[in-house]
């Protein structure tokens, strides 16, 4: 009589096997929760989207030297003043609503009636025009924008540094709006924030973004693929594991 050996799972739960079993869980498990860290960071741009679109539909506040800053951030703000256009600076690395390469042009206000200044980001340059003197402004502007907090720099050695270029004596173009640091080189007092300036229907630059055009940036994608790969993984060690269970 012949005997037909059957494949025992026993072996699976063995040596090596089992040393695999947790490196496949493992890497399911961390797939799975990159794909819901994902997730909500989606839900977080949603709301933030959501903020946006309802301090916009607000009416503006009037922005003077006593206001709080914490009760305006996020918010419509109305302000006066003449533009300081010798300090003006730019900001690099940014893109047009179109998605052309450029920058902001940054220009401290100095508000009416006040010694204090507020920084404007007065909207997007090409960047071959960036030559911030090209766009100054001599007359008294009300401006209306959103009010904003500070982009410091984060305590990182990765974090990206602003420097003056060879042969100048300030930095003429920052990487993020770092009040603190700009100050350093403006002649007033400067509000601890900065508006960005709502655009006012004319079609000259520098160019404000459409406060309107928001997106939810590519959260959703990044957690199907990290599903996705989760569901390989799995499916993948499954049969991986009927193979070997079908091994004499």
């Amino acid at each position: 009589m012949t005997i037909t050996s059957v494949p025992s799972p026993h072996r699976l739960l063995r040596g090596w096997w089992i040393a695999k079993h947790l490196f496949a869980v493992t890497i399911f498990v961390m797939l799975i929760a990159l794909g819901f860290w994902q997730l909500d960071r989606l839900a977080q741009r949603r709301a933030a989207n959501a903020a946006r679109l309802a301090a916009l539909s607000q009416p503006a506040i009037r922005l003077t030297p006593t206001t709080d800053p914490a009760t305006v951030i996020g918010r419509r703000v109305v302000v006066s003043g003449t533009f300081r256009n010798e300090e003006s600076v730019v900001l690099r690395g940014k893109r047009s609503d179109s998605g052309v390469d450029g920058v902001h042009l940054l220009t401290p206000l100095q508000i009416e009636g006040s010694e204090y200044a507020v920084l404007i980001d007065r909207g997007w340059l090409p960047s071959a025009q960036g030559a911030t003197t090209a766009y100054a402004v001599t007359r008294p502007v009300t401006i209306e924008g959103i009010a904003q907090a500070p982009q410091l720099r984060p305590d990182s050695p990765l974090a990206g540094r602003d420097l003056p270029l060879p042969g100048e004596t300030r930095i003429n173009a920052w990487l993020r709006v770092d009040v603190p640091a700009i100050q350093q080189q403006v002649g007033a007092p400067l509000l601890p924030l900065f508006i960005a300036q709502l655009p006012d229907g004319s079609s000259g630059l520098p160019r404000p973004p459409d406060p309107y055009r928001l997106d939810e940036g590519p959260h959703l994608g990044y957690a199907l693929q990290w599903f996705t790969f989760a569901a390989i993984v799995g499916v993948g060690y499954i049969l991986l594991l009927r193979q070997e269970l079908q091994r004499p």
